[in-house]
């Protein structure tokens, strides 16, 4: 189902960004799961379907890139939420967003930047 273009701050429509969905393990044993377009009610399963599947295949440790996320909804939320949950206390979740970054904005607003791992870069 195609995402409906979202108004920019000066009312202009703008065309949704091409969601898309990647993970690769790296060397130090972590998930990398990379996430561009947008996290809405359309794409979050597809999202959260691989993030259960990493979790089931044995990931304790997960990386998320964010950083090309144009758009997230409460529902995006819940995704990481969950997976953080699934992991448990013997795993951890990293999510990378820029700091300026329409994602960041939404983990600020619901007060999950101090609960999960939030940094600015992969390094």
């Amino acid at each position: 189902m195609p995402s409906s273009p979202r108004t920019d701050h000066s009312g202009l429509l703008n065309a949704p960004a091409e969601f898309a969905i990647a993970d690769a393990r790296r060397a130090d044993g972590s998930v990398l799961l990379t996430i561009a377009g947008e996290l809405d009610i359309a794409t979050v399963p597809t999202v959260r379907e691989r993030l259960t599947a990493v979790t089931d295949a044995g990931a304790r440790r997960l990386v998320v890139d964010l950083r090309e996320v144009s758009f997230m909804d409460s529902t995006g939320l819940a995704a990481f939420i969950h997976a953080k949950m699934r992991l448990g206390d013997e795993g951890s979740m990293t999510l990378v967003m820029e700091p300026d970054s329409y994602a960041r904005l939404i983990f600020e607003v619901a007060g999950l930047v101090g609960v999960l791992e939030v940094v600015d870069t992969l390094d």
